[in-house]
């Protein structure tokens, strides 16, 4: 598609061009002549799902431009699916008419667009700062079922209504992943046995469920819905919101928006430290303390030996590169913590202890050890009872100083309305399936992080941009012309972009 593109950078899945229209290109372009019909107008253009020679496929074009290159008037019409609410079906295709004298023209994006007989917003279920299930799945809606006793090899599975899935679904029963590959009516072709979990037979009216674990890794690595070490996360479903089997159904376009818990964390509860603030430690020592991360059993007595010519906090050999030192080593070694990560850094003229997991249970508690050894706690400069706060969700908003007009922090992952992931709002991280609400991000920052998600869902807007279908038309549908002269003939000049 010839468009000109601007480009969001500093994703860590790279930069990716954002498609603008270059209407100096247009992709197809069809002059005809119009006669006067009181009865019938004239189709210069049909929309539709799918492509062929009469017909255009939404949404591979970006906008239509309607030109009267005649010498008379010219009417423009532009059909669209009509809603007489939210949550009503659509209704008969409405007609908006514009009568161009010569050489106006009119230029509409082709974005998603209805008519509706209210004022009021066509915006979906709202769900708002919501955590996803912490089970990683939900039953499918309206009690769909196995249709019958499956065995450990079969690959094509009966269910009560097919319509409830889509190619590239996972679906789970009981604890087997399966996914979908192909689906003909009431029967879905699944490979079996996916994502870590074991083939198994299963009992006719066996519950269906959309898993939405991690899909970087198998369905029991983790817990709760969260990034991997990477800061990776996908799921085949966006947590089970907009999906079903009839009517409006998937994921709003443009209304998604994902935050992270910011990590738990110690303080030790200094003031003004620097890296070149004397600690008042003694060189040559061991000292240790007692270590809890993240929920988990305590490790005692965690030791670091003082170096025997630096006692200050900062440099390659000072306190804190001592203390991540044995932390590190203890990361990668069995025991009550492996595999859990602590950062020590000087912030705000404090020592700070911060897990390296942005859970909403992450958090670091510090207290004395017990094995003779010097305690760090309470020595030198060190306070004896540091402080622990818990992880927590980020104020949302911040205020102007002058006016305390509120807006949005930029700590939110938003999509752009054209299924990309843009993360503080200029970072290209993933994609967003407004159909099925698969989801594919990848946040470098954000390691290890439970979040929580708000969005809209099963509206006119949701979903594929669709030309057609029953109680989902969300598009321009067909451009006509006629014209008001009964004596010569219009000429109209329809574009595509």
């Amino acid at each position: 598609m010839p468009k000109n593109a601007i480009e969001y950078t500093g994703g860590a899945l790279g930069s990716k061009k954002i498609e603008k229209i270059d209407y100096s290109k247009p992709i197809s372009s069809t002059t005809k002549s119009i006669s006067y019909s009181q009865a019938d107008n004239t189709l210069l253009l049909d929309v539709a799902d799918t492509a062929s020679e009469s017909a255009a496929q939404s949404g591979q074009f970006g906008a239509v431009k309607v030109k009267n290159d005649g010498y008379v008037t010219a009417n423009a019409i532009f059909a669209y699916t009509k809603y007489t609410g939210e949550t009503d079906t659509s209704e008969a295709v409405e007609y908006v008419h514009y009568l161009l004298a010569p050489e106006e023209e009119i230029i509409l994006p082709a974005s998603r667009a209805i008519i509706a007989t209210t004022n009021e917003q066509y915006d979906g279920t709202p769900i708002t700062a919501q955590a996803p299930a912490s089970a990683m799945k939900i039953v499918v809606p309206d009690s769909e079922q196995l249709n019958e006793a499956l065995d450990d090899s079969e690959t094509d599975v009966d269910v009560d209504d097919g319509n409830y899935f889509l190619v590239g679904d996972l679906l789970r029963i009981d604890d087997e992943i399966m996914e979908v590959v192909s689906i003909s009516s009431n029967t879905l072709t699944v490979v079996r046995g996916s994502h870590g979990s074991t083939k198994a037979a299963h009992l006719a009216n066996a519950s269906l469920e959309y898993p939405f674990f991690n899909g970087y890794h198998d369905f029991d690595k983790y817990s709760v819905c969260q990034t991997d070490y990477n800061g990776k996360f996908k799921a085949q479903n966006f947590f089970g919101y907009g999906r079903g089997g009839s009517g409006k159904l998937g994921i709003t376009a443009g209304s998604v928006a994902i935050q992270f818990y910011e990590a738990g964390y110690a303080k030790l509860g200094l003031t003004d430290v620097t890296s070149n603030t004397e600690s008042g430690l003694t060189a040559s020592t061991e000292y240790e303390f007692d270590i809890t991360v993240d929920g988990g059993t305590t490790f005692d007595n965690l030791s670091f030996t003082v170096d025997s010519s630096n006692t200050k906090f900062g440099g390659s050999n000072g306190i804190i590169a001592k203390i991540q030192d044995a932390l590190d080593t203890q990361y990668y070694t069995a025991g009550n913590l492996f595999e859990k990560r602590v950062i020590v850094s000087i912030e705000g003229g404090d020592v700070i202890f911060r897990s390296g997991s942005n859970l909403s249970t992450s958090a670091v508690e510090l207290s004395a050890g017990s094995s003779g050894t010097a305690e760090f706690l309470g020595s030198g400069r060190i306070p004896a009872s540091p402080t622990s706060i818990d992880a927590r969700l980020a104020q949302e908003l911040e205020f102007n100083p002058v006016t305390n007009s509120s807006t949005y922090k930029n700590i939110f992952i938003r999509d752009d309305g054209r299924g990309n992931l843009l993360y503080r709002n200029t970072q290209n991280v993933g994609t967003i399936n407004y159909e099925s609400g698969a989801i594919d991000f990848s946040v470098g920052d954000k390691p290890n992080a439970e979040f929580v998600v708000s969005v809209l869902h099963t509206s006119p807007f949701s979903g594929k941009l669709n030309a057609a279908g029953a109680d989902r038309a969300n598009s321009l549908k067909q451009v006509l012309g006629n014209t008001s002269q009964q004596k010569c003939e219009a000429i109209l000049t329809v574009e595509t972009f």
